[in-house]
């Protein structure tokens, strides 16, 4: 717990340095295109919406920025089941997740408030619910249970963007990221003595690991707060 406090501390610390002069702040999402690895396998894709906060910081000179935003973002995956019936539906799983992160921009242009650029960041993540619930009603094993949840993870996002200049003081944006997860979602160990609800004979689950990756388009506004010095 001490060593947590202590790495949030020097990032505060960082981060309100950073942005003690004039800097840009705004709202910015759209759309995530969700995949899951679960246990090397890639489940389908699920659609889900996202949503920022960022800061981040101005040069004039166009040399770079460091950026910070907090988010919601639901991860998932999606799969098709086919019913003993006949009947057939797709089911998701949902994890909805805080996203802290923090990163670096580079101009590919010497232009102030425009052009294109690219990003790199590191992300931490809490996990605040999911639709697992929802499937307790089938009551197998196969399903994954909301007590294998990993609440806090981490992971790298790379992408790039392009920024306009509506005015002085007030510009937007475009941007693509690919943020792959570097911990697991979910973990589950082996599971013995299950019984299979096709044929009841009892088999191993096998040890469960699920984790994320998100691919995002995102729009946003972005609003200068200027600090101008007076001798």
């Amino acid at each position: 717990m001490l060593k947590n406090i202590l790495i949030l501390a020097i990032c505060l610390f960082t981060i309100n340095s950073a942005f003690s002069q004039s800097f840009w702040f705004g709202p910015k999402g759209v759309l995530s295109f969700n995949v899951q690895n679960w246990n090397g396998f890639e489940r389908d894709p699920y659609l889900s919406i996202n949503g920022d906060i960022f800061i981040e910081t101005h040069d004039e000179y166009s040399r770079g920025s460091l950026y910070a935003q907090l988010g919601f973002h639901t991860r998932g995956s999606s799969t098709r089941v086919n019913f003993l019936s006949g009947n057939a539906a797709t089911q998701s799983f949902q994890f909805d997740n805080l996203v802290l992160e923090i990163g670096a921009k580079q101009k590919l242009t010497s232009k102030t408030n425009s052009g294109p650029y690219y990003m790199v960041g590191v992300r931490g993540e809490y996990t605040l619910g999911s639709n697992l619930s929802e499937y307790v009603v089938f009551q197998s094993a196969y399903y994954p249970v909301e007590d294998f949840i990993r609440k806090y993870n981490y992971g790298v996002t790379v992408g790039g963007g392009w920024d306009f200049e509506f005015s002085e003081l007030i510009g937007g944006l475009i941007e693509l990221t690919v943020n792959p997860d570097l911990s697991n979602q979910y973990e589950q160990q082996a599971i013995p003595n299950v019984v299979n609800p096709f044929n009841l004979q009892t088999v191993t689950l096998q040890e469960r690991k699920v984790r994320n990756l998100t691919f995002e388009i995102k729009f946003g506004l972005r609003f200068m707060r200027k600090v101008e010095y007076i001798d």
